[in-house]
């Protein structure tokens, strides 16, 4: 009876134990943890480039098939087609250089398909592969598939033999949404030089210089055509705040207050707050990574009718948040001094693809 009872005090013990190590995990998340802000441009955990993904599917791949192995690959879902063309490109180039796989090119396997009238579909591999490989002596296909999800896309490849149905290798990656190649292959005219410059211009609302806490995010990070964007804020003070949206051109406006909503910019501390309440804000092309940028002030001020119409971003134009409303000069002392009121940044990134084709 003894061990019965120090058995249940043990149990007892340590459920209490576990519990509050869940209270003290929980707490600190929520007052030292990062917030999705201040992660915005790093890469979130578990994440890889899509580069990256390709290269260590070769060498896990390239150890699974047989040298010499005449081999396909094909992307038969991705959010673009220029996204699964490009990694049906750059895989195939990663395995003829890296192993000793033989590799058929996306242009041949697409002129075969056109040549049976066949149509990629995430179903193709259980219909037609088998048939299309024997009659071309092909061995091995490579499938791959790309799923948008909230914050990331998820990368499935598998490889499969033509002649038996086998499947002899699969693995899946959750690509960083931010990775300037996938934002450079949805949107062709924006360079990773252009992207870079961005970053760098737009490093005075890292945050990084704020007089209290501020939080932005979004329902989604990854939006299609037309759906619509819903913008939570969070601040450590009662503010005024100003909400900006930065567009894949690098074009900024001031989007919240709008003429709908023009004097209905104050955030209460410690309380979310969602907006729009009384529009809607529509997301559609151009695609590719866009911002939502916000500035908070203990004080009150007055946007004019310029801040809502796009102005190109510069170096001179963020060089301080504050001076983007700031009305007139007075608020400096001299040219020597400035006085600069307190106030805080944040900032949040998405992406925009076209609809599912």
């Amino acid at each position: 009876m003894r061990n019965e009872e120090l058995g249940m005090r043990n149990v007892f013990v340590l459920k209490i134990s576990l519990l509050l190590y869940g209270i003290i995990v929980l707490a600190s998340c929520g007052h030292g943890g990062k917030s999705r802000t201040e992660t915005a441009t790093e890469s979130l955990p578990g994440t890889v480039n899509l580069n990256d993904a390709l290269e260590d599917f070769s060498a896990y791949i390239g150890g699974r098939l047989p040298d010499g192995t005449f081999t396909a690959v094909a992307v038969t879902d991705a959010p673009v087609q220029r996204l699964g063309n490009f990694i049906v490109d750059e895989l195939s180039a990663v395995l003829l250089n890296n192993t000793g796989l033989r590799m058929i090119s996306r242009q041949d396997f697409e002129r075969v398909l056109a040549e049976q009238n066949i149509q990629l579909s995430p179903n193709f591999h259980d219909e037609s592969s088998a048939r299309i490989g024997q009659n071309l002596g092909w061995q091995a296909v490579i499938f791959g598939t790309v799923e948008a999800l909230q914050e990331a896309y998820r990368l499935s490849l598998r490889a499969v033999d033509v002649e038996t149905g086998e499947l002899r290798g699969s693995n899946s990656y959750i690509l960083n949404g931010s990775d300037p190649i996938l934002i450079n292959i949805i949107n062709p005219n924006i360079t990773v030089q252009h992207l870079t410059e961005r970053n760098a211009i737009l490093q005075p609302f890292s945050g990084r210089q704020n007089n209290f806490s501020l939080a932005v995010t979004t329902n989604k990070t990854v939006y299609y055509d037309n759906e619509e964007m819903l913008i939570t804020l969070r601040s450590g003070e009662d503010c005024y705040f100003v909400v900006y949206h930065l567009d894949i051109n690098n074009n900024m406006q001031v989007i919240f207050p709008n003429f709908w909503e023009r004097d209905n910019n104050f955030l209460r501390a410690g309380v979310a707050r969602t907006i729009p309440e009384n529009t809607s804000f529509i997301l559609h092309a151009p695609y590719g990574e866009e911002r939502i940028l916000v500035y908070a002030s203990p004080r009150p001020f007055t946007l004019t009718e310029h801040h809502y119409q796009p102005t190109p971003i510069t170096q001179d134009l963020l060089a301080s948040p504050e001076a983007l409303w700031r009305l007139n000069s007075d608020d400096d002392v001299s040219k020597g001094l400035s006085v600069v009121p307190r106030g805080a940044t944040a900032q949040v990134i998405y992406s925009i693809l076209p609809g599912r084709q």
